[in-house]
């Protein structure tokens, strides 16, 4: 979806209806709750198998220890200048964290 067809999408709303939470669901993850922010990366994401999820940088990759050519084999999972929102839930992240322990 591009964000003119959400803008579109949102202005045939009512205000009654805007004023409502906007949820996400992930069903491949079990997870749901509210979009909390929408952000704007400034460089591409990489995604290099972190658990919890976590994306980087290419800088914060070099500062792990990764070269170019390694950084330039991995697939971008959010390009630059791409609006993005995280999905997360605080529930699943403490019940790894307490399986870890």
């Amino acid at each position: 979806m591009k964000l003119k067809d959400l803008q579109l999408w949102l202005s045939k709303l009512s205000d009654e209806e805007l004023e409502k939470e906007l949820l996400y669901n992930s069903m491949d993850y079990g997870i749901c709750g509210p979009v909390n922010e929408i952000n704007k990366n400034e460089d591409n994401l990489y995604y290099v198998g972190d658990d919890p999820v976590l994306l980087h940088t290419s800088e914060e990759l070099k500062q792990r220890g990764y070269n170019e050519k390694q950084i330039s084999a991995l697939d971008v999972q959010v390009p630059k200048g791409c609006y993005y929102f995280e999905l997360s839930s605080e529930y699943s992240i403490l019940e790894r964290f307490s399986a870890k322990i």
